[in-house]
């Protein structure tokens, strides 16, 4: 799943709410070995660009 291409998306339709129900699957999905360092790595990147409010 691509979590940073949904938390992108989100962002962009203003959809803030949304944005960090990803950012809160994608840390429950890594802890339970679900997503990749690189995946991770990729959201956080997004987080940075674009941090929610």
């Amino acid at each position: 799943m691509d979590y940073a291409a949904m938390y992108r998306q989100a962002m962009e339709d203003g959809a803030t709410d949304y944005a960090h129900s990803i950012v809160v699957s994608a840390t429950q999905a890594a802890e339970a070995g679900g997503v990749s360092p690189e995946d991770l790595r990729a959201l956080l990147d997004e987080v940075k660009a674009n941090p929610c409010a």
